[in-house]
């Protein structure tokens, strides 16, 4: 294929291929964004919601975990819920 073939209307692949690849250098910084940076989703199902009684940090932790992840103290029993 040559690059003075004629796409559409006077439109040629030489005049073409730069949106292209532009096109392709974009979604392509997008892509590499989304995936250092985008917000990632947490499954809740066997998280609990806590609150340290040594430091006062909230936040979701696992039911299996033992400590705050903040101040390191011992959590308790997590799995009743609370």
């Amino acid at each position: 294929m040559n690059l003075d073939t004629i796409v559409v209307n006077d439109v040629t692949v030489g005049q073409l291929l730069p949106w292209v690849v532009a096109v392709v250098v974009v979604y392509a910084t997008f892509r590499i964004y989304k995936t250092l940076f985008g917000k990632k989703k947490v499954n809740l199902q066997h998280t609990v919601y806590f609150t340290c009684g040594s430091c006062g940090w909230e936040g979701h932790i696992s039911k299996f975990g033992t400590r705050c992840p903040k101040c390191d103290a011992p959590a308790g029993d997590l799995r009743s819920g609370s």
